[in-house]
């Protein structure tokens, strides 16, 4: 009984070995042999998840300028700049002449100005003064401004209507007159020599040391005075001299 079943088992052995040989391969590694079995190829899986996104490449170069695009909605406005300097003075125009004068209420209008007390008439000279106030520099850049010249009296006339303004305004103003280029030597703002100057006793005697200007007292009189101070400026209109 055993017998039989050892020749059995020895028969099954054979079998699986001449089966082995014929339908598989053995590679020699390091004195073991593997057995692949050799089936049909199967069919192709189904496709895999997508893997990792990878990193960002380099910037690739720069195409060609495409063609220009309607233009677009105008944008909402800037901000107001800042206001420029004052340009150069123009020309002088030509004069207007003496208008045409009449009285109201025994004031006396030209060409529809209302004059007295703000300003009087000499001959074909206006002096004017709104009753502000200013150092002389300001004083000469607004007079300029306005189109006339800081009042410089070449006359007692002209001296007497310049103080009665200032006396209406309690005030008392700048003269178009300095010595700011050769102390001692006073001069019009357009660099004529004195003909015409009401100085008051001991004047001028420049007792601050920068007295280069000229002020007109109530009494008419003149008194040097320094271009820092704040004075009323009266406007000239009309001929230089």
């Amino acid at each position: 009984m055993h017998f039989h079943a050892f020749h059995i088992l020895l028969l099954g052995m054979s079998l699986v070995q001449e089966y082995n040989s014929s339908q598989c391969t053995c590679e020699e590694k390091t004195n073991t042999c593997t057995f692949i079995p050799c089936g049909m190829p199967g069919s192709n899986g189904l496709p895999g998840r997508d893997g990792k996104e990878g990193p960002k490449g380099e910037n690739g170069e720069l195409g060609l300028r495409g063609a220009q695009g309607l233009p677009g909605k105008a944008g909402p406005s800037g901000p107001k700049g800042e206001k420029g300097s004052v340009g150069e003075r123009g020309p002088t125009g030509p004069s207007g002449g003496q208008g045409k004068q009449t009285s109201l209420f025994g004031l006396t209008r030209i060409d529809g100005v209302l004059l007295f007390p703000n300003g009087m008439t000499v001959g074909e000279k206006i002096f004017k003064t709104e009753g502000s106030e200013g150092n002389f520099e300001t004083s000469k850049a607004v007079c300029s401004q306005a189109g006339g010249l800081l009042a410089s009296p070449r006359n007692s006339a002209e001296n007497s209507a310049i103080q009665q303004i200032a006396a209406w305004h309690k005030k008392m103003p700048f003269l178009g007159i300095n010595d700011i280029q050769t102390e001692g030597t006073f001069k019009h703002l357009n660099g004529e020599a004195l003909g015409y100057s009401n100085w008051a006793s001991n004047e001028p005697n420049n007792s601050e040391g920068i007295e280069d200007c000229v002020e007109v007292h109530s009494s008419g009189k003149w008194n040097d005075k320094s271009l820092y101070s704040c004075l009323l400026y009266v406007k000239n209109y009309g001929p230089i001299k």
